[in-house]
């Protein structure tokens, strides 16, 4: 009977201390990252004198020009760039950088009706040189939104390039930015998406964006539970040795 009773405490404790190492929790820093409250926490800017901007997008149509575009992989919406003529668009949300190790993911999708790519190291529309790309940075908080000065983009994240696809589904982009966050501790940091397009259509999709850094692993309230039905087991097998 004793033997069973010590069999018994033996593995409840044993599994009650496992369960206590607990579920790895984490702070998101992006929020509305699928879009399901439009613009929220977002803010779009649109070089001056450009057609269209960022817009919600749902179903399987671009918003202003209506060509076939694969739908939001996360929710029901995700944005995207549309226009009926050139221009240049951002998407951003700023961010503070809080602890020193960070995830970040999003979901892009890709549509040039032009029959090329071209990617001057400018987002200006404007200007007789042909620009028609996308990208995505990580930049210092306050500044041009269209910059594209090594001064202000810390970490360049995705970029067309000349002879990429012209069209692609939606793929999602995954990166590790710990450097950033260990170099950039206590700062005010901001993520952008950019699209700009002189020469013909382009449809830029953004959808499930996350940012987020790991926190202290919590214990879960069964895990608790366990432990303490170990040490109560044990506290009274050792009341009957006595």
């Amino acid at each position: 009977m004793k033997t069973s009773i010590r069999f018994a405490v033996a593995a409840t404790l044993a599994i009650a201390s496992f369960l206590t190492a607990g579920t790895a929790q984490a702070t998101p820093l992006i929020l509305n990252g699928g879009f399901e409250s439009g613009f929220a926490s977002r803010v779009r800017a649109d070089q001056l004198g450009s057609e269209g901007s960022f817009f919600l997008q749902a179903g399987a149509t671009s918003p202003i020009n209506l060509d076939p575009v694969p739908a939001p992989p996360g929710g029901i919406r995700g944005a995207m760039t549309d226009a009926l003529g050139p221009g240049s668009h951002v998407l951003y949300q700023d961010f503070a950088v809080t602890g020193t190790a960070a995830t970040l993911s999003f979901s892009l999708f890709i549509g040039n009706r032009a029959p090329l790519f071209a990617t001057p190291a400018s987002l200006d529309f404007s200007t007789p040189a042909l620009n028609q790309q996308a990208r995505v940075d990580i930049l210092k908080a306050g500044t041009d939104p269209f910059s594209v000065s090594a001064s202000d983009v810390l970490l360049s994240l995705y970029q067309t390039h000349v002879g990429d696809s012209l069209v692609s589904g939606y793929t999602t982009q995954n990166f590790n930015l710990n450097s950033l966050f260990s170099a950039n501790q206590g700062q005010t940091l901001r993520l952008r998406f950019a699209e700009t397009d002189n020469v013909f259509t382009f449809q830029l999709g953004v959808d499930n964006v996350s940012l987020e850094t790991p926190s202290a692993a919590v214990p879960e309230f069964s895990s608790l539970m366990s432990l303490t039905l170990g040490t109560i087991l044990l506290v009274l097998i050792r009341m009957r040795r006595a």
